[in-house]
């Protein structure tokens, strides 16, 4: 006889017990049995025992009540249950059974029986989605309920004395083998508390008595969300997503809103502010309560997880919400197996930074001792991640820390501002820090920043450091970021702010500051012009070095480096006369030189060589071209 034919056996006879006679014209009462009876108490015990029902954590009540629906059910073929008239079998007549409904609304918890109107309870809140431990969901209803609604068996439990278990369940335990099944429980989840939008608010909150569909919908949705959380706990393998959640520590909330982001992104479809905050909120207070995960200061704005338009809040639909395109590369696809892989993933179509291979070296830059024994110190505390210990002696600010693993070394951070002329050697500096650290230069052009649009600079700026940091997260070495010629956005704030322009120019210059202040990494910014600085950005950079015109012995330094002995000539050109003679900076240098060699390279025959005079020529041009030469004649002559 088969385990599942014991099961529907034992609870009919038990049932059968309690069967009210047909010719019984008094409905109040019932048969005489003795429900504590020995035999009776033998026959509960077994049925308890049975392991697909072991679960439910049957008592003996729990069992003569369970039977007598059973048979109820088996008998009359009727699904609907009067719960008072199924206690009355019980305890004798109905009246009785109202002062033991309590049972029935155990037995609603334990999915046993449902009724058409119930209470849902469910641990959804702030807690981290992977750390949270998984929880009993709790389904109840009111006591006055069951004097309203009749009673039917739970699905679960019809599943389980068949032998069947129910789909989502059918998992729950197993670990997944990949990313794409990964996702797929999360997008299914995501697709059952999608449809539970489509419920008024007062018909689709938890801790509330919900209609049957808006209560089924929800519980759908619940059990798959139980399904992620169990097979999650027993899954070794660590994917993408999950990396991304507990990497920027996000609580469930910031989960489900990445993720049906991705799925969203994945279909094409369009996404908006309303379309989130329906679906991760239960009623009205909770929709306005939740703005805050979309602000342009929530978590994931900032981290640049997600975009949001600068007007989401003013119109009611569009296209003001995405996730970023390398976060959904991130997701869906395998890892990145190197740091260049990762680096070209999160730049993928951005055009405010070029990534360059240096090629400079210490041992080129021609820059006074003292500077470069200045520079070599900067570079060892960073590699040594003196800030780490910094940090342990109380003397790091705490609010440069970025939101990341709790376990995770803090990154180092070192930001360098250079000044001075051009073409003094700031660019070049940069690029020679990048190679003695052994990364790539990763520049930006401050004037690609400014936009026409309004809103479109602050954005650009937003960008930058967002993707930077985005960076320094996931690349083991991440680059060093250049910002050239960074004039225009570190000078003085203007203090009457009589336009909007003017508004948005302080705007812009905030936002740097902002991210000056949490920047984790290296940093070189450079400007022409140190005079006009806000102090506020003096006090956010590590190293300020100001790079001087060259004295006489570090100009035939840079003669000599820019007159390698493959330039036919070089050899005869008398570097100590013509370093003596002209005031030049190394970017003047190496222009001079390449104008002086394409002369040469126009002649022929043995004149076809670099002389004295080609480069006298140049840097006569050079030096009465240069804006600030005091012998420059300037204006109109009449």
């Amino acid at each position: 006889m088969s385990k599942q034919r014991k099961h529907h056996q034992l609870l009919f006879e038990i049932g059968q017990n309690f069967a009210v006679p047909e010719d019984l014209t008094d409905q109040d009462a019932a048969p005489p049995v003795d429900k504590n009876a020995p035999a009776l108490k033998k026959l509960t015990r077994k049925v308890a025992a049975f392991p697909d029902l072991s679960h439910f954590q049957f008592n003996h009540t729990d069992t003569l009540l369970v039977s007598c629906a059973w048979h109820q059910f088996i008998t009359q073929g009727n699904s609907h249950i009067d719960p008072l008239d199924l206690l009355a079998r019980i305890y004798g007549h109905r009246s009785a059974g109202l002062e033991h409904l309590d049972a029935l609304v155990s037995l609603i918890e334990r999915n046993v029986f449902y009724s058409e109107k119930k209470r849902i309870y469910a641990n959804i809140g702030t807690q981290s989605f992977l750390s949270q431990s998984h929880s009993e969901k709790k389904v109840s209803v009111l006591k006055s309920t069951l004097l309203e609604y009749d009673l039917m068996f739970h699905r679960f439990f019809i599943r389980s004395i068949m032998g069947e278990e129910e789909d989502v369940q059918e998992k729950f335990k197993r670990p997944y083998k990949n990313n794409k099944e990964y996702l797929s429980d999360w997008f299914q989840y995501l697709e059952k508390l999608d449809e539970c939008r489509y419920h008024e608010f007062h018909n689709n909150k938890i801790d509330s008595e919900l209609e049957e569909t808006a209560a089924n919908d929800l519980l759908k949705a619940l059990e798959w969300r139980d399904r992620v959380l169990s097979r999650t706990k027993v899954t070794e393998e660590v994917f993408p997503l999950q990396d991304v959640i507990d990497e920027y520590q996000l609580d469930e909330t910031e989960a489900t809103i990445l993720v049906y982001l991705v799925k969203e992104d994945m279909e094409g479809n369009n996404t908006d502010n309303d379309d989130i905050l329906r679906l991760i909120s239960r009623n009205q207070h909770e929709m306005y309560q939740n703005r805050e995960y979309l602000t342009l200061d929530s978590k994931l704005v900032k981290t640049g997880l997600i975009e949001v338009s600068e007007f989401a809040f003013f119109r009611s639909k569009g296209t003001e919400i995405r996730i970023a395109p390398d976060i959904v590369r991130h997701i869906i696809m395998k890892l990145p197996v190197n740091d260049q892989d990762r680096l070209q993933q999160i730049l993928k179509g951005e055009s405010l930074f070029t990534i360059l291979e240096p090629k400079q070296t210490f041992g080129e830059l021609i820059i006074p001792a003292d500077m470069k024994k200045v520079i070599h110190s900067a570079i060892g505390q960073y590699e040594r991640n003196v800030d780490n210990v910094l940090n342990d002696w109380g003397l790091f600010d705490s609010s440069m820390e970025v939101v990341g693993k709790a376990n995770k070394q803090l990154e180092p951070g070192l930001l360098m501002l250079f000044y001075g002329p051009p073409g003094t050697g700031k660019t070049f500096a940069a690029g020679a820090i990048a190679k003695a650290l052994g990364k790539q230069l990763l520049v930006t052009d401050v004037s690609k920043v400014q936009s026409m649009w309004v809103g479109e600079s602050e954005k650009n700026v937003r960008r930058i450091f967002t993707l930077f940091e985005r960076v320094a997260r996931r690349v083991q070495n991440p680059p060093v970021l250049l910002l050239n010629e960074a004039d225009q956005f570190l000078t003085r704030r203007l203090k009457d702010t009589g336009s909007s322009v003017d508004v948005m120019f302080n705007s812009l210059q905030n936002l740097f500051l902002e991210a000056f202040e949490k920047l984790r990494g290296v940093l070189i910014a450079t400007t022409n012009m140190k005079e006009n600085l806000d102090t506020a950005f003096s006090r956010r950079f590590h190293l300020k070095l100001e790079f001087p015109f060259p004295e006489s012995r570090e100009r035939k330094k840079l003669w000599k480096l820019h007159l390698p002995a493959s330039i036919p000539g070089a050899k005869n050109i008398d570097v100590e006369t013509i370093a003596e003679q002209f005031r030049l900076t190394g970017g003047q240098i190496a222009i001079i030189v390449r104008n002086a060699a394409a002369e040469a390279v126009n002649r022929k025959g043995p004149d076809r060589i670099l002389k004295q005079m080609d480069l006298i020529k140049y840097c006569e041009i050079e030096t009465a071209s240069m804006f600030d030469n005091p012998y420059q004649k300037i204006g109109f002559e009449a």
